[in-house]
């Protein structure tokens, strides 16, 4: 990945939106804030009614929501590493993406929360949003992992990792800037920018980890997985700057396995079928299978032209959708390794999120800002809902029950938290 000291505002990947309101509507907007409903959110009755999801007023901008999308769509450069490898390419590319028919209505929107405000702190680094019940959502804001509850609508904090304050989580390493996180049922844990992994178990008040992973001085932690081996232990696992994935034993954390790599990780997944497997992609277009346990390659999987972010297994096992910077997801079916079952195009950036389904029915791939694509692997993947937002995406999760999506917004404004609903013909199908 990039070197960490990143400015995210100076970055052409992720410009800030910028909602303009005309001068003179100033004295009107700022009455339209003091609504309390109007700030806090926006429900499934009120877009209904014609408000805007978000609860953005264009009918008070200098322009029209159709006018600023299609602006976006032309301003927009997706940042790339390896530009001329991708527009060398890019019309083959094109010509490999499956025709998917758009336009289906898999979740419905139910509610937009703008007291829920999410923080990036790495443009490249988009998991930052974890469900671990239908109305129990974890984030981070401003150094600081927050929880949220759907149904009291109260934020609570989680791991204060600023390093100013006596409540700090983890004074001995000071603060802790969040590039990552993750939550698998009664851990949560977060990574930072100088390879920090620190990690609390929600039935205790004190960190079970605090610790740095790594000395390099470009050490950033750049996924965090947690999984469970076949034998009934829990691992968890980092991806690193260092060229290094780490799998820690949950019970001790000490190292069990360590594998190396010629390039920075940027996101490792254990195969949910076979704990020992374990899909490694980074600053390389070649995505790896590697043997956890004995740091044997398995397969090397061949089609991206940049770096890639984000991984993500079928429940199965046997499917593996992995997200690059060309804008592009590609299916693996792993008894195939040879070339891609399919090839996933976004709308104007690249793939920073993948997540599936608990029930295997849907992948959910989210671009850097502004669009979200939910897939029906049922249907081949040939079938999606596209979520057109505006904001920059800090990350999307289903519900465990696979019930509700969620996709996080961080913006200078309208930062919030979008939730939708399975749509009811989806909930009677059971999944099917």
């Amino acid at each position: 990945m990039a070197e960490q000291d990143v400015d995210i505002a100076a970055l052409s990947d992720d410009e800030v939106v910028d909602l303009t309101v005309d001068g003179d509507d100033w004295d009107d907007v700022e009455d339209f804030s003091d609504l309390e409903q109007d700030l806090e959110e926006t429900t499934a009755e009120d877009s209904r009614q014609g408000k805007d999801m978000q609860g953005i007023p264009w009918d008070r901008m200098q322009f029209s929501r159709e006018h600023y999308r299609d602006t976006r769509l032309e301003d927009y450069r997706n940042y790339l590493n390896l530009k001329d490898e991708v527009d060398a390419h890019q019309e083959q590319l094109t010509q490999e993406c499956l025709s998917v028919q758009k336009g289906s209505t898999f979740f419905d929107f139910y509610r937009n929360s703008r007291s829920v405000k999410s923080t990036i702190v790495h443009f490249q680094l988009r998991n930052l949003l974890w469900a671990t019940s239908k109305h129990d959502l974890y984030f981070m804001h401003d150094h600081c992992v927050k929880h949220w509850n759907s149904l009291t609508r109260q934020t609570t904090e989680v791991m204060d990792l600023s390093g100013g304050s006596r409540r700090s989580f983890a004074p001995g390493l000071g603060r802790v800037v969040v590039s990552t996180l993750c939550v698998q049922d009664n851990l949560i844990a977060a990574g930072g920018f100088n390879g920090d992994l620190v990690i609390r178990n929600t039935s205790q008040q004190e960190p079970v980890c605090s610790m740095r992973v790594t000395n390099n001085d470009n050490g950033i932690t750049n996924a965090i997985e947690i999984f469970h081996t076949r034998e009934g232990g829990t691992r968890i696992m980092t991806a690193n700057n260092d060229q290094m994935v780490r799998v820690y034993d949950a019970a001790h954390f000490q190292v069990v396995s360590g594998l190396h790599f010629d390039w920075a990780v940027n996101f490792a997944a254990a195969c949910p079928s076979n704990d020992g497997l374990v899909a490694v992609v980074g600053d390389d277009p070649v995505a790896r299978l590697t043997d956890v346990k004995t740091g044997k390659p398995v397969a090397a999987l061949k089609g991206h032209l940049d770096y890639s972010f984000a991984a993500a297994w079928h429940p199965d096992g046997n499917l593996l959708a992995t997200g690059n910077q060309d804008t592009t997801t590609r299916i693996w079916d792993i008894r195939q390794p040879g070339k891609s079952l399919a090839v996933l195009n976004g709308r104007m950036g690249a793939v920073r999120s993948l997540r599936f389904s608990s029930d295997g029915r849907f992948l959910a791939m989210a671009e850097p800002a502004d669009f979200v694509h939910v897939f029906d692997v049922k249907a081949g993947f040939q079938r999606s809902q596209e979520i057109d937002m505006f904001g920059e995406i800090s990350g999307v999760c289903f519900s465990p029950q696979a019930d509700k999506f969620f996709v996080g917004i961080a913006d200078a404004t309208y930062s919030s938290l979008l939730q939708f609903n399975r749509h009811a013909y989806q909930t009677l199908l059971g999944g099917r």
